[in-house]
C-alpha cells in the first residue's frame, strides 16, 4: 500500500502551450502550514480502521528567484494487518516561468529503504523534457502543455478567479517514478470570504477575510483505460495559495488533513 500526499500541493500559470500569464497576476505568499491527518469517517475503509500523523508544506520564492517546496508527511495506519508507517518527503524547485523543475521524492514504509524519484526537468522547443536519475537513470520527453505543481496551482487560482468552474489540465510533478504525468481534472466551487467553519489557524494574520475556494482534483495517469481515478484531494484554497480541509481519497481509504498552524514567511522583492 503506497500512498502519498501530491507535490502540488498540489500546480499552475501557464497556458497549455506552455506560454506563461503574466507573473505578477497573483501573488502566492511563502509560508509554513502544518495539518495533523486523520482517518476520513465519512468513507468507510475495507482494510484501514485509524489513522494519525502530520504534513509539513513550506513554500518560498517568487516569479523572479522561483519557488522551492518541502513537503513531510508521516501517516502510521491501523490495518487489518498491523500497523503501517508511511514516511514522505518533497524538495522541488520550479522557476518562475514553469520552464525548468528540479524535483526528488522519497517513500519509505515502516523504515525500510525509500523508493526515491529525483531529477530535472526543462522545457526544450515547447516540450517538457526529464532527465532523471532514480529511480532509473534516462531521459524522457512528455511532450507539450504539460504543467509543473506550482504552475497548476497558479492556474486553479485564476480560473477560481476569472469564475471558472472546471479546469482539465496534464500535470508532471515527479512521483512516483520521475516520468509519470497525470491528467487532472479540477472542480472548483464560488468562492467565501467569512470565517464559518475555519479552524483558529485559518482566521488570523494574512488568512484573516481572504477569498478561498473549494477545489476537488481528480488525477487520472495518462494513457490509462480506467474512468476511475488513481486518487482524489480536496481543499479549500485560499487566493494566495494557501490550503486548508484537505482530503486525501486513495480509493480504498481517505485521509482528512487539518490545518493546525500557519506561518508566512518573509518575502523576497520581486520586480515581474
Amino acid at each position: 500500500m503506497r500512498f502519498a500526499y501530491p507535490v502540488r500541493a498540489a500546480a499552475a500559470l501557464s497556458l497549455l502551450g506552455g506560454s506563461a500569464l503574466p507573473a505578477a497576476a497573483i501573488q502566492l505568499t511563502p509560508h509554513r502550514a502544518t495539518y495533523a491527518v486523520s482517518l476520513d469517517a465519512s468513507k468507510p475503509g475495507n482494510r484501514v480502521n485509524g489513522a494519525e500523523g502530520q504534513i509539513t508544506y513550506e513554500l518560498r520564492g517568487n516569479p523572479c528567484a522561483g519557488y522551492s517546496v518541502q513537503l513531510r508527511q508521516s501517516t502510521d495506519l491501523a490495518t487489518e494487518g498491523g500497523r503501517l508507517n508511511s514516511a514522505v518527503t518533497t524538495a522541488t524547485w520550479e522557476d518562475g516561468d514553469g520552464n525548468a523543475y528540479r524535483f526528488r521524492v522519497t517513500n519509505a514504509l515502516n523504515g525500510e529503504a525509500p523508493d526515491e524519484a529525483d531529477g530535472v526537468a526543462e522545457r526544450k522547443d515547447g516540450k517538457l523534457v526529464v532527465q532523471a536519475t532514480k529511480p532509473e537513470a534516462g531521459t524522457v520527453q512528455l511532450g507539450t502543455g504539460v504543467l509543473l505543481p506550482t504552475q497548476h496551482v497558479l492556474k486553479l487560482i485564476t480560473s477560481a478567479e476569472q469564475g471558472e468552474s472546471v479546469l482539465e489540465a496534464p500535470v508532471f510533478d515527479g512521483s512516483p517514478d520521475a516520468r509519470k504525468v497525470y491528467d487532472t481534472l479540477s472542480i472548483i466551487g464560488k468562492g467565501v470570504s467569512d470565517a464559518k467553519g475555519l479552524e483558529e489557524a485559518a482566521t488570523k494574520g494574512d488568512l484573516a477575510g481572504r477569498m478561498r475556494f473549494p477545489v476537488t482534483i481528480s488525477y487520472y495517469e495518462r494513457g490509462g483505460d480506467s474512468q476511475t481515478p488513481d486518487y482524489i484531494i480536496s481543499f479549500d484554497m485560499f487566493d494566495n495559495g494557501v490550503s486548508r480541509n484537505l482530503k486525501l481519497d486513495y480509493g480504498e481509504f481517505a485521509l482528512r488533513g487539518t490545518l493546525t498552524a500557519y506561518e508566512a514567511l518573509p518575502k523576497e522583492e520581486c520586480a515581474k
